[in-house]
């Protein structure tokens, strides 16, 4: 038996925007996820003040969801 590949259009489409969560590397605490980087970076630098802390990584992120944008590849046989 001879395999069959059916190959698929896919699209990706965002569900919200992009959030922004700055985290202490010297002590692992960080700030509640922001729609503001500078929000994130003001908190590491208030907890920098309060805690001596030096060390900090700010991280970006975003939710999509998938579609299939291709009909043909939903299980239906091709037109012939």
């Amino acid at each position: 038996m001879r395999a069959r590949y059916r190959f698929a259009e896919w699209t990706l489409s965002a569900d919200s925007d992009a959030r922004f969560v700055g985290e202490c590397l010297d002590c692992g605490e960080r700030c509640v996820d922001t729609a503001s980087a500078d929000e994130a970076q003001g908190w590491c630098l208030k907890h920098a003040g309060l805690t001596g802390d030096r060390r900090f990584e700010m991280k970006g992120f975003q939710f999509f969801t998938a579609y299939m944008t291709n009909a043909a590849a939903d299980g239906a046989p091709p037109a012939t």
